[in-house]
């Protein structure tokens, strides 16, 4: 037994309006005899147990996922900040906060020794497209942002970072609230603005998928050449956490967005 529906209607989608079918496989391997309307009592039977089964593994409602296509669109989420402990790694890309369209910033707790540190303290996915918080041999805080390998955009600080309990933020204040949008960059230790820069444009959907994100470290290809010799070049010092504070836009531009995301995590999800 299944069932079939057009996914191109644009209308709410309802299992109870829909053809069900019915095969008896032993004799009908390819399911060229549709014996429904012959057998209406065992196909009543079997559409309560599907349903019963359904709910049973939590697969309702049906079609959930793509429930964008029959104009049903998710709760937008409520939260606005996302915490990250020390030394997590490899969270998958349709995991990480919903940085596309908008402006955000990410902040870093860390410790560094007397000496100076080194290293990646944040990375998303790789060079073909993804960001990077990272430290150079000098203490230099860089941020490089890279968009399906067609542009790499790099901010560098002007001073190295100070010893013991720092605080370190990249800022991203969006020029629109859109998919791709271009915007101004800064970079912030404890609260002095130590480096700024610009970025043209920004990701619409979604980085890459040959690498998820790393705290402390950037495993698999990188996302910065500059340090692929290193890799995966770990923070030399200690993250203690790492917070992505999404800024929320006018209620009509977070609408779009949401929508905008959940189309490009379906596009995904049929991508593998």
């Amino acid at each position: 037994m299944h069932l079939g529906s057009d996914l191109l209607a644009p209308v709410k989608y309802d299992p109870a309006q829909d053809t069900w079918e019915l095969y008896y496989l032993p004799d009908d391997f390819t399911q060229a005899n549709d014996l429904a309307k012959e057998n209406p009592d065992k196909l009543k039977e079997l559409q309560a147990l599907f349903m019963e089964e359904a709910e049973k593994y939590k697969v309702l409602p049906l079609l959930g996922g793509m429930a964008v296509f029959f104009g049903i669109l998710p709760p937008m989420p409520t939260n606005t900040k996302t915490t990250f402990y020390g030394d997590v790694e490899n969270v998958a890309g349709g995991m990480i906060p919903r940085v596309y369209g908008h402006s955000y910033a990410i902040e870093a707790d860390l410790t560094i020794p007397d000496g100076g540190a080194e290293g990646v303290i944040v990375a998303e996915a790789d060079e073909m497209g993804g960001f990077s918080l990272w430290v150079d041999s000098d203490g230099v805080l860089h941020h490089t942002y890279s968009t399906m390998a067609v542009n790499q955009y790099k901010q560098v600080a002007t001073e190295p970072l100070p010893t013991g309990e720092v605080t370190v933020r990249m800022q991203f204040d969006a020029d629109t609230a859109e998919p791709g949008t271009g915007g101004t960059v800064t970079l912030w230790a404890n609260d002095e603005k130590i480096g700024e820069g610009r970025m043209d444009h920004t990701v619409a959907l979604r980085f890459t998928f040959y690498a998820g994100m790393d705290i402390g470290r950037d495993n698999g290809m990188t996302v910065d050449p500059a340090y692929r010799d290193k890799a995966p070049y770990a923070f030399t010092g200690t993250v203690k956490k790492v917070v992505f504070d999404l800024k929320p836009q006018p209620h009509e531009d977070e609408q779009k967005l949401h929508e905008t995301a959940h189309h490009g995590g379906i596009a995904a999800g049929m991508a593998g």
